[in-house]
């Protein structure tokens, strides 16, 4: 799996985040990272609005993720030249399956699993792990075995990156 973060050189790109091959972005400014973020292959962050990405987030390949819409209420048909903005924002600790959708406006929750294929179109609670069109609640994780590696800092990505 080739790399593409050293070719980008965009301003957030550092030795906490692996962008892979295939990434695409309307507003790079508008992407923050605060910590580890793994991001897979054919990547699409589309939309005016941000993506805010906390510590030890992975996302797998062929992920969508809007970030504004059109407004089909607006003055013309099937909808004019307005956006309407929604940021998207990922929790630590959270996991997104390959092939997943995620509309404007969603929070994903600390500690959430996304499964494959999933098309996000609502918050998602902490702990949760959720999939589907549209996604809907699987199970929730064991919490005192999420919070028990949480306070022991066992956390992947600063695993990885710190072998590198």
């Amino acid at each position: 799996m080739k790399k593409i973060y050293k070719k980008l050189k965009l301003k957030w790109l550092n030795k906490k985040v692996e962008i892979c091959s295939g990434f695409s972005c309307a507003y790079p400014d508008h992407i923050h990272f605060k910590g580890y973020a793994y991001i897979g292959p054919n990547a699409k962050f589309w939309g005016e609005g941000k993506v805010i990405i906390e510590n030890n987030v992975i996302i797998g390949p062929n992920i969508t993720i809007m970030t504004s819409n059109h407004d089909y209420n607006g003055d013309f048909l099937p909808y004019d030249s307005s956006n309407i903005l929604g940021d998207v924002i990922i929790e630590e600790n959270v996991w997104i399956g390959a092939n997943v959708n995620v509309v404007p406006g969603i929070t994903i929750g600390e500690g959430a699993v996304i499964a494959m294929g999933s098309v996000v179109t609502r918050d998602v609670p902490k702990y949760s792990i959720i999939g589907g069109n549209p996604a809907k609640p699987i199970k929730t994780r064991d919490v005192d075995k999420y919070k028990e590696l949480k306070n022991k800092n066992l956390l992947y990505l600063e695993k990885k990156f710190s072998r590198g």
